[in-house]
């Protein structure tokens, strides 16, 4: 039986209903039929692509029915009739602190911990706040002290964090400096006298700023500050500081900290400012797995300053894999809308018109290149940090390609989805103004994502000066790592090899589509030039800066080629592959089609270069249109591969069976004072309109 509030919005709006003319016209009627339509023509088994891109049957069965358990929980979604797209700041605040703290309660509750961990990744999908809040908590603050903390801190701090004892932050940006590391002002000045380290914040700009759980919430943080020993500064290190008191929620003494209020998104995350007065903390309390300091004050710095910021590389696949729940979602609704909505002298499906499909499926395939490449970057990144017990020499060899993939993907995948959301809110006409369509939602979430754990540009820079470097060291020195795994930049060791190719060789682009390596070949080719050109340039004395632009398109080309020969190792042949011949044909086109866009994309890199011709550029554009053309009937077996219910997408044009005109327009009639006199009428609109004159 419906709750009493919940069954008289039901009455209400049934009777709304029964007062309209809700007579279904022929497009209504269609819309769904067309929806069935388009999947009876996907050319592969949507449930096996469903099983694939959730990492098998189980896994996806599992987060099914994780789907359908939070889907009737008040404290998990929103029920109906109110509306979560429809929230203010205070009060998506408080529900997704209650989201966070129902996962919690039940965490406690069962015994099948396996089936709660699937309900909260769950919430994840429904709820982009509590996605953050709770990954600031363990992704951020519980790694900083795994991977930079001690056996005894580790023990003394990562039990409380898994049990939500202490709710943690992770205090790095401040006002001034972003993430500027070396520019930090904040200070931890060692007291000999008393065994403690004392915080301070010296100047305006030294404030923590932008400290997801910071404003409301942690009671405790992980800091990052310039460390005074002695009057000298030995360099950043990591501490953990109490914020609050656990019990009462008061700011400690010695600590101002508040909220930076209404964000553009993300309102359900308190991110906050800090401000250290004089705070104290025991010496016990700064992190030392890599450095080491004794009660005389005597310290010892880490051996390489780059393991002090390991924990910025899973921040950044973890905000990749946030940018692809967004951008999932924001297809699925541009896909669904776009094949039910008929519009033009025929009548067509909007799907049919080539500015529609082209941009669709070339997104649609990015998501499955990174998402088949996770695992990849999974199991390199398990190579660098070694379940914790990380090995010095084996950590320091791998760090830089660790970074560089994971930077390059944080800013293509930031500079794409860019493009890809605007598209998608393009492609949903005047409906995507809606904030029931949540499009415009997903956007202002997603927005963060280009600054959020490295500002875009700064990273792909960064990533242009690793290869720049690797490139020097095989050139003038025959030198290249040996790693445990297959590098993103392993193509560098065949510089002189691929510096010697004057042009592609490949004439017919069309075998590209059947030959891979044919395609790898150039994107190769065309990044060792590229870099040689840029590193040419430096010997001839330009600066890295002036040189930005060429350094953020060579990084991002270089991200889009290793996702490209990834897939393309994964998806070679049928006996490759790993899954059965449907799927991998289907696989192999969205790789093939992943490899002509970016070669499409930067091939004015190799233009430049004199690689590509002119008339290969041509060819290039011919055989990527076509590719686009015969994958067209995919598109929505495509995006229900990625198995995201119509609750969690939000957006009524959406609707899983097609029936989206219904939909939207019950969605509409629930929405407070949607058909009532407004409460401002009798002083701003009668004094006006009262004076008509019959």
């Amino acid at each position: 039986m419906a709750p009493p509030m919940k069954q008289n919005a039901v009455n209400r709006l049934e009777l709304i209903k029964g007062q309209l003319n809700l007579t279904p016209s022929t497009m209504s009627l269609d819309a769904p039929k067309d929806m069935a339509e388009e999947r009876a023509a996907a050319s592969f088994s949507i449930e096996a692509l469903s099983y694939a891109w959730s990492g098998g049957r189980d896994k996806y069965e599992l987060r099914q029915k994780a789907y359908n358990f939070i889907k009737n929980d008040p404290e998990l979604v929103v029920q109906a009739p109110r509306n979560i797209l429809e929230f203010n700041r205070e009060e998506m605040r408080e529900f997704t602190m209650g989201q966070i703290n129902r996962i919690v309660r039940l965490f406690r509750e069962t015994q099948d911990r396996e089936f709660v961990l699937e309900a909260s990744k769950a919430v994840f999908f429904y709820s982009e706040s509590f996605a953050l809040r709770i990954g600031v908590h363990e992704a951020l603050f519980r790694n900083v002290v795994q991977m930079l903390g001690n056996k005894e801190q580790q023990e003394r701090w990562v039990p409380n964090v898994n049990e939500f004892r202490i709710i943690g932050c992770f205090a790095m940006t401040e006002l001034g400096h972003s993430s500027a590391l070396r520019d930090m002002e904040t200070t931890a000045t060692y007291d000999i006298a008393t065994d403690e380290f004392v915080i301070n914040s010296p100047t305006i700009t030294s404030t923590k700023w932008w400290i997801g759980m910071a404003g409301q919430t942690a009671t405790h943080t992980v800091l990052i500050a310039q460390t005074i020993i002695d009057g000298k500064n030995v360099g950043l290190n990591w501490f953990v500081v109490q914020l609050r008191d656990t019990v009462t929620g008061n700011v400690m003494p010695n600590i101002q900290a508040g909220d930076i209020g209404s964000k553009v998104g993300h309102q359900g995350v308190d991110n906050g400012w800090i401000q250290f007065r004089n705070n104290r903390i025991p010496r016990t309390d700064m992190l030392t797995k890599w450095v080491s300091m004794d009660r005389k004050g005597e310290f010892t710095p880490a051996p390489n300053p780059a393991v002090m910021y390991a924990t910025l590389i899973p921040e950044r696949f973890s905000l990749v894999q946030i940018t692809l729940t967004l951008t999932t979602q924001a297809l699925t609704i541009a896909t669904r809308y776009g094949v039910v909505r008929r519009q033009g002298n025929k009548n067509q499906q909007i799907m049919d018109y080539q500015s529609h499909y082209v941009k669709l499926l070339p997104a649609i395939s990015f998501m499955y290149m990174i998402q088949n490449s996770f695992e990849t970057m999974d199991k390199q990144f398990a190579v660098l940090t070694a379940g914790g017990e990380m090995d010095q020499m084996v950590y320091l060899n791998h760090m830089g390609d660790m970074h560089a993939v994971s930077a390059s993907l944080k800013g293509l995948s930031g500079a794409y989805a860019t493009e890809i959301l605007e598209m998608c809110r393009r492609c949903c006409g005047g409906h995507a103004y809606s904030a029931y369509n949540a499009l415009g939602s997903l956007i202002a979430d997603w927005g963060v994502m280009t600054t959020g754990g490295g500002d875009n540009v700064v990273l792909l820079q960064q990533s242009t000066r690793y290869l720049l470097y690797r490139l020097s060291q095989k050139l003038d020195f025959d030198d290249y790592p040996e790693l445990k795994y297959e590098s993103s930049s392993n193509y560098i060791k065949r510089a002189e090899e691929l510096l010697a190719k004057d042009t592609w060789s490949v004439q017919e682009i069309s075998d590209c589509v059947k030959d891979f390596s044919l395609i790898e070949e150039a994107l190769q080719t065309i990044l060792v030039k590229r870099l040689n050109s840029i590193h040419q340039a430096l010997k001839g004395g330009a600066h890295h800066d002036d040189l930005l632009l060429e350094s953020v398109r060579v990084a991002e080309l270089h991200c889009a080629a290793f996702l490209f020969s990834d897939n393309a190792r994964k998806f070679s042949s049928v006996s490759e592959s790993k899954l059965d011949a449907g799927l991998t044909a289907i696989m192999r086109k969205m790789t093939a089609l992943w490899g002509l866009h970016v070669l499409r994309t930067y091939g004015d890199q190799g233009y430049i270069e004199g690689f590509l011709s002119p008339k290969q550029m041509k060819g290039i554009e011919k055989e990527y249109l076509e590719l686009c053309k015969t994958m067209r009937k995919d598109v929505v077996g495509l995006t229900d591969g990625f198995g995201l219910p119509d609750f969690v997408l939000k957006a009524p044009i959406a609707k899983y069976d097609g029936d989206i005109y219904q939909s939207y327009f019950e969605t509409l009639l629930q929405a407070p004072g949607s058909v009532e006199v407004p409460s401002y009428h009798a002083k701003y609109i009668k004094p006006l309109t009262e004076r008509f004159e019959k």
